[in-house]
């Protein structure tokens, strides 16, 4: 799965590469319409999500419901160790991130047994690299982590600071600093320089029409009564005259962050129910037919969707336009650089794995993900070569896996 590649391995890269130049117009999980997706293929995806010859499956593991203890040793590594607490606070890591780019509790723990043995293999990968800048003696100093911070910061959306973009990525400040000293080693090590002005411009020449063309917009803000299928109509009735009173308070000069604050349901309460800007295709379609429809800082009547009733207030249209220059060519030299580190980055990893000792233990062997033969199919156990043949699988074969 590709959302594997761009999630598995480094918070920080991610958010670099994928997240940023799309944060401000992510919309919050209780009015999308889709399966939230990674972040997009791009030149610079995460630098640790290394590609292998390997596919995104695991061996199916026996008795995965028992949880081991968090010391449980899962792979050693020329005498280190990888743990089951260092596999779970990694997933934590991962669960936080998805969940604050609006994926759900149950979307995460539907996708998270076939996506362990990427997140294992991210451990195992971090700690090659940690051990080979140790041997090469490449040290960050606190200043150039700072450094760094700030240019990342600097090339954010507008309007968005960096507590905005952790909180809304689930990222705490420690991981993010650490994810940036971890990513200034990996350029070192790798003796990866900035890209030039010239290689800069030449890239936002050519991708101008696909990549920064903004389409028409709106900012808007919300109260959402949340009713769910459970709600009988007595339920969602008396939900409904609750939206209504509160719109009637509205019309009595009540003020909507405060109202908001105190009754909606939608986690962008926190903000004054304040959804950000966003274009068409973010929201599901009754709300978002009325967030465009609505004059600059007008607020609709109740609005029901899928998910509840809606008071919602435009605060603004902003009409296509194409990103200048000057605006994004942080972002594309942190894109450039990201895909020169990829390029060597992949080559030093196999030869990092090629003289060093991986042993997975028997906890760990669950997890770790099955070679593939050149033919690119796995190859079948020993005396099952026939088993298809008694008892033919009622189920359709898989889906090639489209999310980005």
């Amino acid at each position: 799965m590709n959302i594997v590649k761009s999630i598995v391995c480094c918070v920080f890269i991610l958010t670099m590469f994928g997240i940023m130049p799309a944060v401000a117009r992510k919309a919050p999980k209780a009015l999308t319409n889709e399966t939230p997706k990674a972040a997009e293929s791009d030149p610079a995806k995460p630098v640790l999500a290394v590609e292998t010859n390997q596919p995104a499956q695991a061996k199916a593991p026996e008795g995965d419901s028992v949880k081991a203890s968090p010391d449980t040793v899962l792979v050693k590594i020329d005498g280190q160790t990888i743990t089951q607490a260092d596999l779970d606070n990694e997933i934590n890591q991962i669960r936080k991130m998805m969940e604050g780019r609006g994926g759900s509790p149950q979307q995460f723990e539907t996708m998270l047994k076939s996506i362990k043995p990427q997140i294992l293999e991210g451990l195992i990968v971090r700690k090659l690299i940690a051990t080979e800048c140790g041997r090469e003696k490449i040290v960050v100093a606190p200043e150039e982590t700072a450094k760094e911070i700030e240019i990342f910061q600097a090339n954010l959306p507008k309007k968005i600071t960096l507590d905005d973009f952790l909180k809304q990525n689930g990222i705490t400040r420690d991981v993010f600093e650490r994810d940036v000293n971890e990513q200034i080693k990996i350029e070192k090590l790798l003796k990866v320089s900035a890209p030039t002005d010239e290689e800069i411009k030449a890239y936002y020449d050519e991708n101008k029409a696909t990549q920064f063309e903004m389409p028409e917009t709106v900012t808007a803000r919300h109260i959402l009564i949340a009713f769910d299928s459970a709600d009988d109509a007595t339920k969602k009735d008396a939900k409904k005259k609750k939206a209504e009173g509160l719109r009637q308070k509205l019309d009595k000069g009540d003020d909507f962050v405060k109202l908001a604050e105190e009754n909606s349901d939608c986690p962008s309460k926190a903000k004054g129910g304040n959804l950000g800007e966003f274009p068409r295709g973010n929201m599901v379609p009754a709300f978002e037919q009325v967030a465009f429809s609505l004059k600059t800082n007008e607020i609709s009547g109740v609005v029901e969707t899928e998910f509840g009733y809606h008071i919602i207030q435009t605060l603004g249209h902003n009409p296509p336009r194409t990103l200048p220059f000057d605006e994004v060519k942080g972002r594309i030299a942190f894109r450039l650089k990201g895909r020169k580190v990829q390029e060597k980055l992949g080559v030093l990893v196999e030869k990092l794995k090629g003289t060093a000792k991986i042993e997975y233990t028997k906890e760990g062997e669950a997890l770790k993900p099955m070679a593939l033969p050149e033919s690119g199919f796995p190859i079948m156990p020993a005396g099952k070569k026939d088993a298809g043949k008694e008892k033919p699988s009622k189920e359709p074969p898989d889906k090639k896996d489209e999310s980005k």
